[in-house]
Order: C-alpha cells, then sequence, then structure tokens
C-alpha cells in the first residue's frame, strides 16, 4: 500500500501543476530508484520503459544461502513477469519493464500506467531484492 500511497501523493502533485505533461520521470520507491520514459511508436501508439537497479548478489564467501536464494529468484521471476530481471558480470541485479500501450502517454496518465505496473511487479521485486546486497 505504500507504492499507492505515494504515486497517489505524486499524482496529486502532477494535477497541482495543471496537468504537467512530462514523459520521463525519476522516483524512489521501497528505496529502489526508478526511471521511466515514455516513448511515441508507430502512430499513435506509444512505449513505457521501466528500469531500477535492485542491488547486489551475494559473493559465496559472503552470504551462500542469500546468494542462492537470490539467484532462485531471478530465474523464477523471469519465467513469470512480463518485467526482466538482468545480473551482470558484477553481481547487479537490474529490473526492466517494456510496455506497449495503444496510445502515447504522458503527466497523469504515464503515473497511472507506472502505478499498474509497479503493482504487477511488486511481489517480484521485494521477494527478490530481500536477498541482495542493498546499493550504497
Amino acid at each position: 500500500m505504500k507504492l499507492h500511497d505515494s504515486l497517489e501523493r505524486a499524482k496529486g502533485h502532477l494535477e497541482n501543476l495543471d496537468e504537467a505533461r512530462f514523459d520521463e520521470i525519476d522516483f524512489e520507491w521501497e528505496g529502489i530508484h526508478f526511471h521511466a520514459r515514455s516513448l511515441k511508436k508507430g502512430g499513435n501508439g506509444g512505449e513505457i520503459r521501466l528500469n531500477a537497479k535492485l542491488g547486489q548478489v551475494y559473493f559465496t564467501i559472503e552470504d551462500e544461502l542469500q546468494r542462492g536464494l537470490a539467484l532462485e529468484r531471478l530465474f523464477l521471476n523471469n519465467r513469470g513477469v512480463d518485467g526482466a530481471y538482468r545480473m551482470n558480470r558484477d553481481g547487479m541485479v537490474e529490473f526492466s519493464s517494456i510496455t506497449t500501450t495503444e496510445d502515447y502517454m504522458a503527466g497523469a496518465s504515464l503515473m497511472g500506467a507506472l502505478t499498474l505496473i509497479l503493482l504487477e511487479s511488486e511481489n517480484h521485486l521485494r521477494s527478490l531484492r530481500a536477498h541482495l546486497k542493498p546499493l550504497d
């Protein structure tokens, strides 16, 4: 519910700014920094890209159990959600979601779409992040 409350507050701020039309936003939720961008695609269609760095996988000598659980979550989540989780060579885990929309979205409509995307991914994000080293 924190996510919903935070996004509702952000949506309220947008309405106070006379429906500001933006297509790119950086925000933080549950200690995760997200970057979202809306793009125009052929015709009236659009695409929303949402990215975040979640944390780093523990090295085996640091915490073997958390490392194993994080890797398990990473692979299970990639099978069950639209968003994709990737791990780079340094063990940094990133979340990426690309959503195609019928219309180009900006401002409040973009915030509404982001709310739905994050609500759909919330459980997966939390379950994976719980087993990662926090970002500095």
